[in-house]
């Protein structure tokens, strides 16, 4: 059994230990979070040990660490995990600035153990089955890509950390980056071109927003996304992939299989998706861990994704193209 600590029990934190529970290879252990009683209560389902602190944890027996805590402690936590000789899954996005970015892909780089970035889209099964379609040719050349991902302001952050944009970035950041990294994976391509256009809430925190991104090959991508949608109506996900051949589309409510509707609230879908893409996630991961690598989400592709969700919100301040050079560690 492979032993598992995870930092934060947070939101994400349960989706991770819900994928770890569904492998029969992995034992989560240890939990560290400051918050007592979320602690408790993530530790208590899984029986797990609550520790206190990520020294603790480092000191401890585990093999794998999960870091599933805000932004701008991803670096620290990952760095030091990597140090201790760990394999670290690391939350999307890989850090909240780019210097951080760099210091944990330095630090994968460096081992001994695995570094990999907490992507799920691409292991959905309608974004794993579209990539896998795109990349056989069926589509012929890729040329233009759009997604949209919105969804309402998200309340469950401790202390509302996400609805600060100094800390999480704000929607381009935090929920976009799922669309630029996939869009950049199944486009095989490297963005060179990021412009944004949006609107912002009146204490000036941005809820909504369009990027449009050029690729080194010539294609094109528009992603929106949103935290401005009305409260109840979940998050809303519709994809198009088109080439020279053929055209992809997909949706969330296409993927429903049921409409849950309660009184006094809107209906709401019953996808069937559910935990299966953080499932297929922690799978991936811990086959990698088993094999010795590579590591199925780089930390150089979250690194990427990042550039392109910073670009984005530096367009929106400026109201200019911003052209993107390439981090160095990116590029090595």
């Amino acid at each position: 059994m492979v032993k598992i600590g995870i930092v934060g029990a947070g939101y994400i934190a349960q989706s991770h230990a819900r994928g770890y529970a569904a492998d029969p290879r992995a034992e989560l252990a240890y939990v560290v979070e400051p918050v007592a009683e979320k602690a408790a209560a993530l530790a208590g389902k899984y029986g797990a040990r609550v520790l206190p602190s990520l020294d603790a944890l480092l000191a401890s027996d585990v093999e794998v660490v999960s870091i599933c805590t805000p932004s701008p402690t991803h670096a620290d936590l990952a760095v030091a995990a990597l140090g201790a000789g760990k394999h670290v899954l690391c939350e999307k996005p890989v850090a909240r600035t780019m210097a951080d970015g760099e210091r944990i892909v330095a630090a994968g780089r460096r081992g001994p153990g695995l570094l990999m970035i907490g992507h799920v889209s691409r292991f959905e099964p309608d974004h794993d089955a579209a990539y896998r379609a795109v990349r056989a040719g069926r589509i012929g050349e890729l040329r233009m890509m759009s997604q949209s991902l919105v969804g309402e302001r998200p309340t469950w952050s401790e202390h509302d950390w996400l609805g600060d944009a100094d800390q999480s970035g704000g929607p381009l950041v935090d929920l976009a980056i799922h669309s630029f990294d996939y869009l950049n994976w199944v486009s095989g391509a490297r963005p060179v071109r990021v412009h944004a256009i949006g609107s912002a809430r009146a204490d000036g925190v941005v809820d909504y927003a369009i990027a449009t991104v050029r690729y080194d090959n010539g294609a094109m991508a528009v992603v929106e996304t949103s935290w401005g949608h009305p409260a109840g109506h979940g998050l809303e996900l519709t994809t198009e992939l088109t080439g020279s051949a053929g055209r992809i589309t997909w949706d969330y409510a296409g993927t429903a299989v049921a409409s849950l509707k309660r009184a006094g609230a809107p209906a709401r879908a019953m996808s069937q998706l559910g935990n299966r893409g953080f499932v297929a996630q922690i799978k991936a991961f811990l086959d990698a861990v088993e094999s010795g690598g590579p590591s199925p989400v780089p930390a150089e592709d979250g690194l990427l994704a990042l550039e392109v969700a910073l670009a984005a919100v530096e367009s929106l301040r400026t109201r200019r193209v911003v052209h993107l050079t390439g981090s160095k560690e990116a590029a090595r």
